[in-house]
């Protein structure tokens, strides 16, 4: 399971099928139905769990140990109910793991990377880098890279010789479609009580240059307007993975999400990227697939994923 932004988000090994609940509806209706149109749930094995920012957990854990569904006091973002209706869901039905996120009290990153930042990324960018490295490691023989995920936010990790070593997050680094960094202009607006600061993050991306019904109308721009908001964007990524090699030297840069796996981003980025090294891409599904593969790793007796300690 991969508790995206809009979706939620679940893959199936050995079926190889994907399929998603947008969260407000896994919030009125759950989601076992829609799971148990794919495969019965007696024949789930293990879960791969991811859920918010996942600040409480410092290792992968059974849920029957996780409190407060691996996440620490506070809320970040935007909250429907879905997610946690599908966490619920899922662990009480299924023997399960969750999958934390990175902030510093994760011993695998960067010393450097704890000081700085409290929280590097949520939780399903540890699956995404998991399923990145199997790619990059079967097609290239390679286990040192950047991973980017581009989508309603954009979130970057660093993988050194297999571990995880440190990331950046929505609102520190590149802006997404919806989400970004604070600028100065959002912190007056924020003093001034016009909005919240997640009010603030919520329309810092993309949006902030140009309002759109719907992702392709900056994915693929047709006017000045709209092409100049993808130019951002691609800018904006392009600096947050170059940042990152001051912390590893990538053998390769990988690119997913809704608009990081979509042919104009790929492709336009996979040229300005090129003396960096080789531009990969995996499916918006890469989140709930690497969960799936975690648990298929833990299920095989794995204790270590990425430099994150498995507490069984």
């Amino acid at each position: 399971m991969d508790h995206g932004t809009r979706e939620i988000r679940f893959y199936l090994i050995p079926e190889k099928t994907g399929f998603a609940v947008p969260r407000r509806v896994a919030a009125e209706r759950g989601v076992l139905r829609e799971i148990e149109r794919h495969v019965e749930l007696s024949q789930i094995v293990l879960a791969g769990i991811t859920h918010g920012m996942g600040d409480a957990l410092t290792s992968i854990m059974p849920a029957e140990k996780v409190r407060n569904r691996g996440v620490a006091p506070g809320d970040a973002g935007e909250r429907t109910g879905g997610g946690e209706r599908a966490y619920d869901e899922l662990t009480s039905r299924l023997r399960a793991v969750v999958i934390p996120g990175l902030h510093r009290n994760l011993e695998c990153l960067d010393a450097r990377m704890r000081a700085l930042y409290s929280h590097m990324a949520s939780a399903e960018k540890v699956s995404i880098a998991y399923d990145a490295y199997l790619k990059v490691r079967r097609k290239m023989g390679a286990e040192s890279f950047i991973v980017s995920d581009v989508s309603s936010n954009t979130v970057s990790v660093a993988v050194d010789r297999g571990r995880i070593t440190g990331a950046i997050d929505a609102c520190l680094g590149a802006i997404g479609m919806l989400h970004g960094p604070l600028d100065l202009e959002a912190m007056r607006r924020i003093d001034r009580g016009e909005l919240s600061a997640n009010e603030a993050f919520s329309q810092a991306g993309v949006v902030k240059i140009r309002s759109f019904s719907d992702f392709d109308e900056i994915l693929v721009p047709g006017d000045e307007r709209a092409k100049l908001a993808l130019e951002a964007l691609l800018l904006s990524v392009e600096m947050e993975i170059r940042s990152l090699t001051a912390l590893v030297e990538p053998e390769a840069v990988v690119l997913t999400g809704a608009a990081g796996a979509h042919e104009a981003v790929f492709t336009m980025l996979r040229k300005r990227l090129r003396e960096v090294a080789p531009v990969l891409r995996i499916d918006a599904y890469s989140a709930a697939r690497g969960s799936a593969e975690i648990a298929e790793a833990v299920h095989g007796g794995a204790r270590e994923i990425l430099g994150i300690r498995v507490d069984l």
